[in-house]
């Protein structure tokens, strides 16, 4: 389990250096917000706290949105906060309180009748493995000296019940490379099994969704929802699910190449055509012949033929073997 979430931690750091354009459509459907991102700014914050055993209590990912149109930033400012989990874990709720805690007094401070006030951000924990035991949300229940109680409760969202259709249609971008980390369920229980024809059988499909959800991406570049930033960064997830499913399960010699040259030859080629299209004029066939001839020969010292290149990059034969020719002979 440590391994996964030490994982999981590398692929957000991708997946959550994402624009701004694409960090408020997640928010506001994450949380039931409105924000126009046009309005707004968002920055990731502080995710570790210093305890007073001097040991690191380290959150997942924390955003502060300001209201641009106001200039006391400091008065107009949201926390948000969410937690990403592999599997139940019934400490999660404690652990939710001290992050929300910890975040708070960072940002305490006194109201207008003296009074010190905390402000929690607003918290949602995501479960990435089906579990039947794990609530729609989380409660605690804090008892005071006196009797007097208090529900605190963070809202969960189960990752599971959602498709790549519902993460598009939800805006959720950033999640969308994690559809492939469902399968770890099913490998794991066909590994222990020793189930050779189920791990072929489920490695085929991982391959394919990779491409699927890779597809995907760049159709969401294509129609200006996220930026060559995003997209890239959605491609390195995918790529990195896919090492983390294979070296862990999978161990198929192929895998890892495949999804690599498949996801370079949808990122490169349109990037190039995205930049044509937003008018950048000057030098740009040559730069595009550079970046040909850069893939090309990449992808021949892989070990490629001429056919295998020309079918992943969509740049014609005769193209590839006047390269292979004119920079080889």
């Amino acid at each position: 389990m440590k391994q996964e979430k030490v994982k999981l931690d590398e692929i957000l750091k991708f997946l959550f250096n994402s624009s701004e354009k694409v960090l408020v459509k997640l928010l506001n459907s994450m949380f039931d917000e409105n924000f126009n991102e046009d309005e707004v700014s968002i920055t990731i914050t502080n995710s570790e706290f210093v305890e007073d055993t001097l040991e690191i209590l380290r959150g997942d990912m924390f955003f502060k949105i300001f209201d641009k149109s106001n200039k006391d930033f400091e008065k107009h400012k949201m926390n948000y906060h969410l937690e990403f989990q592999t599997k139940n874990d019934n400490t999660m709720i404690i652990r939710m309180f001290e992050y929300g805690f910890r975040k708070g007094k960072e940002n305490a401070d006194y109201g207008g009748d003296n009074i010190k006030r905390l402000y929690f951000p607003k918290q949602k924990v995501i479960f990435f493995e089906e579990n039947k035991n794990i609530e729609d949300s989380l409660k605690l229940m804090i008892v005071f000296g006196d009797e007097k109680e208090f529900l605190y409760e963070v809202d969960v969202m189960k990752y599971w019940e959602y498709n790549d259709k519902d993460l598009i249609e939800k805006k959720m971008y950033p999640l969308i490379p994690l559809q492939l980390f469902n399968l770890r369920k099913k490998l794991n229980y066909a590994k222990k099994k020793n189930d050779i024809n189920k791990i072929k059988e489920l490695s085929i499909v991982a391959r394919n969704l990779a491409e699927k959800l890779a597809i995907e991406s760049k159709e969401l570049f294509d129609q200006d929802e996220i930026l060559g930033e995003d997209f890239h960064s959605m491609l390195l997830a995918i790529q990195n699910l896919i090492e983390y499913l294979n070296r862990n399960y999978i161990d198929d010699e192929n895998l890892e190449k495949e999804v690599n040259i498949m996801t370079k030859s949808l990122y490169d080629p349109e990037v190039e055509k995205k930049g044509i299209e937003k008018g950048i004029e000057k030098g740009i066939e040559k730069g595009i012949e550079k970046n040909q001839v850069e893939i090309v020969l990449n992808m021949l010292g892989e070990g490629l033929d001429e056919a295998t290149i020309s079918r992943f990059t969509k740049i014609d034969i005769e193209r590839v073997r006047e390269i292979i020719k004119k920079h080889l002979n």
